[in-house]
């Protein structure tokens, strides 16, 4: 209740709250944001982030994108039910920022609940599916969807998800008119929510083919409503240009299905992996190189190894086939972003119902249960390191995911030049190299939300996440040289770091989109051109040609300083000198 907003937070603020000292603020610098507080804005407008046909030019032309984003980096979402919960929000009550979070948990209440119906319903074991509920309760990836308000669409997601495998099962079981439809209106309504909404169809289809008996055509026949009700979400969704792409953080499976498929046998580890071990799926974007590899082949073994000991089980249990089927698939559609803990709340639905199904199954000494030998042993010590993992080690993470979170946000705001932006009084604030280049797109929002003055520009020249050259050739230029490998590369490193992170989080210029030498990027005030690219296309070195001389009076020069982990007053090189400026490592 005490978080506030947070990155996208602020952007949506922008477009949900209305008139306001905070929206001048923004459209001085030529971040317009028309339509702001009405409902046709919020849903349709409120998660398009990034579009080359509604706000690309401007965001680079400001320096919230830095200048080697690539023309086509679409982050365009279409979530309507979930913006309609904010928008009520800033109607009711936009001056309370606690109502709001009140409103998000409240929501995360709902969840779980239906979650803890759905082991219900689909359990014959009272205490067996409590357990799969606390299990499901105590897991720490659901803090995140509850604390930001931005990711409440997670939530209304699977909340929807969850009511349309209730009321499918229900019209398998007792028939009806109702829960035939409104299952696949509900299945809607989790699609309307979030993209993560896909997730629920995997459950469907495991329901079909591991609980339902008989003919195959009539379990195709009953997903079928399912999957019109997709098929034209997806439709309406190619229409109106919502989509992902042009960078490394997202890929579409529809626009982009090479990308995506490759990015499966890359994530998929880490999602499924990490829900078996809590390993969090978020060390995909700290580590780098042969540690990484080590870390990916770990997790998929896990993943294979864990569903393999419970090869009895599947055999006798259609309740566990279904959830792991359904675990199993619903990694696939959050596959298409970069492995993040709060992405596991459809994949945990699943794997808390089989954990739960597996120690039912053991505590009553089921036929499949081996009563002898080195099989019993090596399940018994799964059954006590999956309970606790999830159980206590989980409670444990559950009470201090909240200092953990704020430690991030701290250390991620470091990165970005918000004190000097307090006494702004120069046009251009001119960042030499920046370890997080991604988190200007929102620092314009939170600056003018703040009540701070904004820069005519922020110029990011080069990431900071290796060494760099900087020469002055003339008193209008300045030419910056990657020490090794290019300027939007980050070194290979043995333990987690958060460089890596930011690179991936800044990746808007993903693979097959090659830059040229002599490409010319005109900004306002500034012309970078391409002077040097390696073997797959990226920026090697570039020429920055400003408008004024460097030294004049409208310019602010600052840089990352690694040993300080701080930003510090550049000092502008004389013409034919050189500044060499370190990387994150020796």
């Amino acid at each position: 209740m005490k978080t506030g907003l947070l990155n996208d937070d602020y952007c949506h603020r922008a477009l949900l709250l209305g008139p306001s000292p905070f929206l001048a603020r923004l459209s001085e610098v030529g971040l317009k944001q028309d339509g702001s507080g009405c409902l046709s804005t919020a849903l349709f407008d409120q998660f398009v982030a990034i579009d080359p046909a509604r706000n690309l030019q401007e965001l680079r032309a400001y320096g919230a994108l830095p200048w080697w984003t690539c023309d086509d980096l679409r982050v365009s979402f279409w979530r309507p039910v979930a913006s309609f919960t904010q928008w009520v929000d800033h109607r009711l009550f936009p001056g309370s920022l606690r109502l709001m979070h009140v409103h998000s948990i409240l929501w995360f209440a709902a969840t779980v609940f239906a979650v803890s119906l759905l082991y219900r319903r689909l359990t014959d074991a009272g205490w067996v599916a409590g357990l799969a509920a606390l299990l499901y309760l105590l897991g720490d990836f659901s803090y995140f969807p509850t604390m930001w308000l931005a990711n409440r669409n997670v939530l209304l997601s699977l909340f929807f998800g969850a009511l349309a495998l209730i009321l499918h099962d229900r019209h398998r079981t007792q028939g009806g008119t109702f829960a035939l439809v409104a299952a696949p209106a509900c299945l809607l309504g989790s699609l309307l929510s979030a993209e993560a909404g896909v997730a629920t169809l995997a459950y469907l289809f495991a329901y079909e083919v591991a609980l339902r008996e008989g003919r195959w055509t009539g379990r195709v026949l009953a997903l079928m409503p399912f999957a019109v009700v997709t098929i034209g979400w997806r439709l309406a969704y190619n229409v109106l240009g919502y989509g992902a792409g042009g960078g490394g953080f997202y890929f579409d499976p529809v626009r982009e299905p090479l990308r995506y498929t490759l990015a499966v046998l890359d994530r998929a580890p880490f999602f499924l992996g990490g829900q078996w071990t809590t390993v969090p799926p978020d060390l995909y974007s700290l580590f780098s190189g042969l540690s990484k590899q080590v870390l990916w082949g770990v997790l998929l073994l896990v993943a294979i190894t864990i569903p393999a000991l419970m090869l009895p089980l599947f055999r006798a249990n259609r309740r566990a086939r279904f959830w792991l089927v359904g675990m199993s698939l619903s990694a696939l559609p959050v596959c298409a972003t970069v492995p993040m803990s709060r992405a596991l709340v459809f994949v945990a639905v699943g794997a808390f119902g089989l954990i739960a199904e597996f120690v039912g199954s053991w505590q009553q000494k089921a036929r499949w249960v081996p009563t002898l030998g080195w099989h019993r042993t090596v399940m018994s010590v799964l059954i006590v390191t999956l309970l606790v993992a999830h159980l206590p080690w989980a409670a444990v993470r559950r009470v201090t995911i909240a200092q953990v979170t704020r430690r991030l946000e701290r250390h991620v705001n470091k990165t970005m030049a918000i004190s000097l932006l307090w006494w702004w009084r120069h046009e251009d604030l001119v960042l030499v190299n920046a370890p997080n280049p991604a988190a200007f797109l929102y620092d314009p929002f939170r600056n003018a939300y703040n009540g701070r003055s904004l820069p005519g520009g922020v110029r990011v020249l080069a990431p900071a996440f290796g060494a760099l050259e900087v020469v002055r050739t003339q008193p209008h230029r300045l030419v910056i040289r990657a020490v090794a490998g290019s300027l939007l590369d980050c070194p290979d490193h043995g333990w987690p770091h958060f460089i890596s992170f930011y690179r991936v989080l800044g990746d808007v210029r993903g693979s097959g989109r090659p830059m040229q030498v002599g490409q010319r990027i005109a900004l306002p005030r500034m012309t970078v051109e391409v002077m040097q690219v390696d073997d797959r296309g990226l920026p090697v070195a570039a020429a920055f040609d400003f408008a004024v001389p460097l030294e004049d009076s409208s310019l602010q020069w600052i840089y990352w300083d690694w040993s300080f982990r701080d930003y510090a007053v550049f000092p502008i090189p004389g013409v034919g000198q050189t500044v060499t400026l370190a990387g994150p490592f020796p």
